[in-house]
C-alpha cells in the first residue's frame, strides 16, 4: 500500500492549526486581558439568569436589597432558606491578585449605600465577575455570616464560626451576571468618616499621602507571609487609615508613592481577624499622588506607644495637677493613642495635663489643627476633656498653673456627638493662624473616681498642618 505521506503532512498540518484556532478561541473566552469586558455571559448563564428574571417577575423569587441581606445575619452564620433574590455591581477585582476567592459587590453603580462579600472556590472571578457587573445571586440555599475578618459576606457552607465557600460546582446555579456592566463612580470619603456601613464598597480618598517615613518601603513587606498594612494619612485632618495589600498582589513588591499626596481609590474591607479598618487596592493605577506633599508643621499619631504605660513620649508633658493618675500610652490593633480615665483611682479629683512640644507659627502662616478622640464608658454630666492652647507657657511643669492658656471650640467625642462608644471623632479643623511665637496644645482630664466622673477618652492624630 502507497502512502501519500505529502497529503498526510498536509492534512496534519491543518489539523493542527484548526486544533490551535480551536484552542485559541476557547481560551479567549475565558480568559481576557486585566479588567477587560468578557465578550458573552453564554447561553447556559443566560439561560439560568433568564429564569431567575422570570421567577422574580411572577413574584415566587422575592427580589431584595444588600441591606436586607446583610440583616439576615444575626451574629451567627444563618442559612437562607426562603426563595430571594439580591442584586448587586461588582467592586472588587482579583485580576492583579490582591483578592482571592472572593469579590465584592454594592447595591449601586454611583452613590451606593450598602455593600457584600462573595465567597467562592474560584480564582480569576474578574474574567466573569468584572468591575461594575450587574450581578444577580439566587441565595435559597447559601448562607450569610462573618468571614475570617469579620465582614458581612454571602458564603456556601457553615464553617466553625464563620461562613464557608461556595463550591464551583454551585456557583453557575447561584451566582448569574447580566450582559450590562456598569462604570462604578467611587464614592468619595474623608477617612474620618468611614464606618462599617461602608464594607464592599468602591471608595476614593482624596488629598492623602503615605507618611514620609515609609520611604523606599514596598506594598508588602517582603518578610510578611500573607499580608501588609501600611498608615494612610489625610491631609485634611491628620486622621489616619490603613491600606491592606496580599504578599500575592502582582504589585506587592512595587515601592510606596512616598513623594507626593493625591487621591486613592480601593474597596473598603477589614483585615485578618476584623481589628482594622482597611483599603484594599485593585490596581495601583488607582493611586495617583501628582501633587506635593503636605507634611505637617506638628504631628503626634501617638504610633509609638508602649500598651499601657504611663505616657513618655520626648518633649510632651505628663502632669497630674490633682490625683495620682497619668496619661497612659495604649495601643489595640496596632493603633496606638493617649488615654485618660479616673476610673479606680479612688480619688476625690484628677486633673490631668497633656502638653504638647513648643510648635514655631512664624516660620508659616494659615496653621490649622485637627486630632481625634473617642470616649468609653460614660457618665452622665460628664464632659471630661478640654483643649487649650498658649503662647506663654515656659514649657517646664513649674509653669503650668501660670500660664495663659486659651479654650479652643472643638469637636470631642461624647454620648452628645456620636452614640458609639470607641468611635474616633474629628475635632473639625481649628484656625490657629492669629498665634504667633512658640505655642503648646494641651489636653486638660477633669473628673472624680469617687463622684462617678470617671468616663474614658482618647487622644490621637494631633496634626497642625497649612492646608
Amino acid at each position: 500500500m502507497k502512502i501519500n505521506f505529502e497529503l498526510m503532512k498536509t492534512t496534519n498540518f491543518n489539523t493542527y492549526i484548526i486544533a490551535i484556532f480551536t484552542c485559541f478561541l476557547m481560551v479567549s473566552c475565558v480568559q481576557d486581558d486585566d479588567f477587560a469586558v468578557p465578550s458573552s455571559v453564554g447561553s447556559e448563564e443566560n439561560e439560568n439568569l433568564n429564569s431567575l428574571l422570570n421567577d422574580i417577575d411572577q413574584n415566587s423569587i422575592e427580589l431584595v436589597s444588600v441591606e436586607y441581606v446583610k440583616g439576615l445575619y444575626n451574629g451567627q452564620v444563618t442559612l437562607i432558606e426562603s426563595d430571594l433574590a439580591v442584586k448587586g455591581y461588582v467592586s472588587s477585582s482579583d485580576a492583579t491578585g490582591n483578592f482571592y476567592k472572593e469579590f465584592y459587590i454594592q447595591d449601586a453603580p454611583e452613590n451606593p449605600t450598602s455593600g457584600i462579600g462573595i465567597y467562592l472556590n474560584q480564582v480569576e472571578n474578574y474574567n466573569q465577575f468584572n468591575i461594575g457587573r450587574e450581578v444577580y445571586i439566587n441565595l435559597k440555599g447559601l448562607y450569610v455570616g462573618e468571614n475570617a475578618s469579620e465582614v458581612i459576606t454571602i458564603g456556601g457552607s457553615v464553617d466553625g464560626s464563620r461562613v464557608g465557600i461556595i463550591a464551583a460546582a454551585r456557583v453557575p446555579n447561584h451566582i448569574l451576571r447580566s450582559g450590562t456592566t456598569e462604570i462604578i463612580a467611587p464614592l468619595v470619603l474623608n477617612i474620618s468618616n468611614v464606618d462599617d456601613s461602608h464594607m464592599g464598597l468602591l471608595i476614593s480618598f482624596e488629598d492623602v499621602q503615605f507618611p514620609s517615613g515609609l520611604g523606599g518601603q514596598s506594598y508588602v513587606d517582603p518578610y510578611d507571609d500573607y499580608d501588609t498594612i501600611h498608615p494612610l494619612v489625610s491631609c485634611i485632618n491628620g486622621a489616619e487609615f490603613f491600606v491592606e495589600t496580599s504578599s500575592f498582589a502582582s504589585f506587592n513588591q512595587e515601592p510606596l508613592p512616598t513623594d507626593g499626596r493625591g487621591t486613592i481609590t480601593g474597596v473598603i474591607a477589614k483585615s485578618y481577624g476584623g481589628d482594622d479598618r482597611v483599603m484594599v487596592l485593585n490596581t495601583t493605577d488607582d493611586v495617583i499622588f501628582n501633587d506635593s506633599r503636605c507634611d505637617p508643621v506638628f504631628e503626634e499619631t501617638f504610633n509609638s506607644a508602649t500598651d499601657n504605660t504611663n505616657l513618655n513620649i520626648t518633649n510632651w508633658i505628663n502632669y497630674a495637677e490633682a490625683g495620682e493618675e497619668l496619661w497612659t500610652e495604649q495601643v489595640y490593633g496596632g493603633n496606638g493613642y493617649a488615654e485618660f480615665t479616673a476610673y479606680s483611682t479612688n480619688d476625690s479629683s484628677n486633673i490631668g495635663w497633656l502638653i504638647s512640644p513648643g510648635i514655631d507659627m512664624d516660620a508659616q502662616e494659615g496653621e490649622v489643627l485637627n486630632f481625634q478622640t473617642e470616649y468609653a464608658y460614660p457618665d452622665v454630666g460628664h464632659y471630661p476633656l478640654e483643649v487649650f492652647v498658649s503662647t506663654d507657657f515656659s514649657g517646664d511643669e513649674s509653669g503650668i498653673n501660670s500660664a495663659t492658656w486659651v479654650p479652643l471650640s472643638v469637636t470631642i467625642a461624647h454620648p452628645d456627638v456620636t452614640g458609639d462608644w470607641f468611635s474616633w471623632v474629628d475635632s473639625g479643623s481649628v484656625d490657629l493662624s492669629e498665634y504667633n511665637g512658640t505655642l503648646h496644645i494641651a489636653f486638660k482630664y477633669t473628673g472624680s473616681d469617687t463622684l462617678n466622673q470617671n468616663s474614658t477618652i482618647h487622644v490621637e492624630n494631633v496634626v497642625v498642618s497649612v492646608p
